[in-house]
């Protein structure tokens, strides 16, 4: 974890230097919102193994403008992946997977055309991961995690009007190992909610 965090300091730092050259201007207003639909994949080779590896995610973002063209702000949100598979010849099991990441993030967004902007960022995040496998053969399995992570990410924003705007997103994630209860006790395990994510949003400048 603690590269994680190097890592997002690094980008932070950098991306705080540049704005000693930015304009007297908010490129995506004093503060904006909003709200992503993307695809979200684990990139841990277990989720792909039993086929959990992909499903929607849903977010909604907040951020401040604390300097010309710089903006610390939240997103929260959730992904879902899904398996109906089999045990054995003939044992139904619904395997689903809940992930809800609460980040703070700090973004630089600079103006490459007058209605075309460019935001690049990193931060760090409180995940929550959730694991619930049904079956009428057995007991049911209800675990969750809370673990800490990182994130980088980049946006491509279309303004369409001084209040409107709509845009794509890539991010990339690594969080904690998942620890998960096995009998009375928390065991940690070797597999990490690590994911990446990418989609459209649209937002409201104020």
């Amino acid at each position: 974890m603690k590269k994680v965090f190097l890592l997002a300091l690094m980008v932070v730092l950098v991306l705080m230097a540049t704005t000693v050259y930015a304009t007297e201007k908010y490129a995506l207003g004093n503060s904006n919102i909003a709200l992503k639909v993307d695809y979200f994949s684990f990139t841990d080779d277990v989720f792909d193994k039993v086929d959990l590896d992909a499903g929607p995610y849903i977010g909604l973002e907040g951020y401040y403008g604390i300097m010309p063209n710089l903006y610390l702000g939240l997103e929260a949100g959730w992904a879902g992946t899904s398996n109906d598979g089999t045990v054995g010849d003939d044992i139904d099991v619904d395997v689903n997977v809940n992930f809800v990441p609460i980040e703070l993030n700090l973004k630089y967004a600079f103006d490459v055309s007058p209605a075309l902007v460019l935001d690049l960022g990193a931060g760090a995040s409180y995940n929550w991961f959730n694991v619930r496998v049904h079956s009428h053969d057995f007991k049911d399995v209800n675990e969750d995690d809370w673990v800490f992570g990182g994130q980088v990410f980049a946006d491509v924003i279309y303004k369409l009007n001084n209040q409107w705007f709509i845009g794509i997103n890539g991010k990339y994630q690594i969080t904690e190992k998942l620890s998960l209860e096995a009998g009375d006790e928390d065991v940690e395990t070797d597999v990490k909610a690590n994911n990446w994510r990418a989609g459209a949003q649209v937002g409201l400048m104020f």
